[in-house]
């Protein structure tokens, strides 16, 4: 009998092993700027063209329900670290006004992917945009991250903000680097991964892209201006259009990656993931058929939060929808796992390795969400219920459904579930930031546009 239990152990464990790659994938993970869901035709984008993207989706895990914070820095420290907002403290941007000696920063001691990925033996590299301290105040970013090299955007030097784009500054390898005109940023950061990944294909890298697009200002990038405009209507308007542009050529420099890895012989053996750091811009208003939606970047509902989540290996992740929740913060747990690595410190994300693979597991019932001015959510697979009571139901029949901003005012409708998501609510709200070695000046913006625009209304109709 002894033997028969570890004969079915033994092949147990053989199944495992070559569901899950435990042969060390290499990974790319992509991150595009102030993309939410809806940028993408295979999320329902009806005029964008992003072919590269919607054959990794039609390939790969596309998730229906992945979701971010509404802003940058709360999104890349979470996605790094696993961490949420209100427990690290970092709710809302580090470039304060307020920070007049640039003290924001994410401290070293608090582990990374770059960290876990680098002790585990990968080489780790990122390029494009930090966004989660000063150079010139710390540059020991990225590198004591655990970030083996790096190559990002400088966003302030001597008091200047250089060009995210055309001309950028660069904090490459820890030193500052000025381009010329001619030197399109998110073109140079693709080469510098690339670079990196010719280098080191031999053995398992982590290779972190968190992108510059779409992120204003609005520009024409230097190519595929023909392929943006081919599905353009004739009423489009100038932001939409360039944003357009932004947004194809943001998929062409993804193809660009993919099509390294193929030359390169690593494709079979490499997770690729892409997704966004939060909702689109407000100044935006994407065409999903005849339904358009206006940018939700800076509000907590489903257009700030909302964003896209591919996740492709071929072999091993098996082609389709996924409906279940996933957010950044299990990015970390997520890809440890895929990796054979076990986290020895403590997380607030979870490891949902199981939905890309399409198995059964403990899959996110809910998630939580906390944004600057003590501005909080809980949210299940039907319902959303805020800080100050408001509570929506959220449909997934159709995009109109989905993206309401109508709250349910009967207070004796769904009394389980307000309760249920009450009690979660008030848990999380408790979370704040316990690690006293680190302040995080405010931005000061007051959090969430959506509620904030609302309240004005209320209080101009009084």
């Amino acid at each position: 009998m002894k033997h028969i239990f570890l004969l079915i152990l033994s092949l147990s464990l053989g199944i495992l092993s070559d569901l899950t790659g435990k042969e060390q994938p290499n990974i790319l993970l992509i991150m595009a700027d102030d993309l939410g869901a809806e940028n993408l035709a295979s999320y329902g984008n009806t005029i964008y063209q992003t072919t590269n993207l919607d054959r990794l989706a039609a390939e790969g895990a596309r998730f229906e329900n992945a979701f971010s914070t509404p802003v940058c820095t709360p999104t890349r420290a979470m996605i790094l670290t696993g961490l949420y907002p209100n427990r690290t403290g970092f709710l809302e941007r580090l470039d304060s006004p307020n920070d007049s000696e640039k003290k924001n920063r994410l401290p070293v001691h608090i582990k990374t992917f770059g960290h876990v990925f680098q002790e585990a033996g990968y080489k780790t590299a990122i390029a494009g945009k930090w966004h989660l301290g000063d150079f010139q105040t710390y540059p020991d970013q990225p590198t004591s991250h655990g970030f083996d090299e790096h190559c990002l955007w400088v966003q302030y030097w001597d008091g200047e903000r250089p060009s995210r784009y055309y001309g950028p500054h660069n904090w490459e390898n820890a030193k500052h680097v000025v381009h010329g005109k001619e030197v399109f940023g998110p073109d140079y950061y693709a080469d510098f991964l690339i670079d990196f990944m010719e280098r080191n294909n031999e053995q398992p890298f982590l290779a972190y892209f968190p992108m510059n697009l779409i992120h204003g200002p609005l520009i024409n990038p230097p190519g595929l201006k023909e392929l943006a405009e081919s599905k353009y209507p004739d009423d489009l308007g100038k932001n939409e259009s360039i944003a357009g542009h932004m947004v194809t050529y943001m998929d062409g420099i993804v193809g660009r990656l993919l099509v390294k890895l193929e030359e390169l012989g690593i494709r079979e053996n490499t997770l690729v993931i892409f997704t966004g750091d939060n909702g689109t811009g407000g100044n935006l208003v994407s065409q999903l058929g005849d339904f358009h939606l206006r940018g939700g970047k800076r509000t907590m509902n489903e257009a700030g939060t909302r964003v896209p989540f591919i996740a492709h290996w071929p072999k091993h992740i098996p082609a389709g929808k996924r409906t279940q929740f996933i957010t950044l913060m299990d990015v970390l747990p997520t890809m440890a796992s895929i990796a054979g690595i076990t986290l020895d410190h403590k997380i607030d994300g979870m490891d949902l390795s199981h939905n890309l693979y399409g198995v059964p597991g403990i899959d996110r019932d809910f998630f939580n969400m906390a944004f600057e001015g003590d501005c909080y959510f809980v949210r299940n697979d039907r319902f959303r219920l805020h800080e100050d009571g408001r509570f929506y139901g959220v449909s997934v029949t159709s995009n109109e459904a989905r993206y309401s901003m109508d709250v349910i005012d009967d207070r004796n409708e769904h009394q389980n579930v307000r309760a249920y998501l009450q009690n979660k609510l008030n848990k999380y709200t408790r979370i704040q930031q316990t690690d006293t070695s680190y302040t995080v000046v405010p931005f000061g913006t007051n959090g969430d546009n959506f509620k904030n625009a609302q309240e004005t209304a209320t209080s101009s109709s009084k």
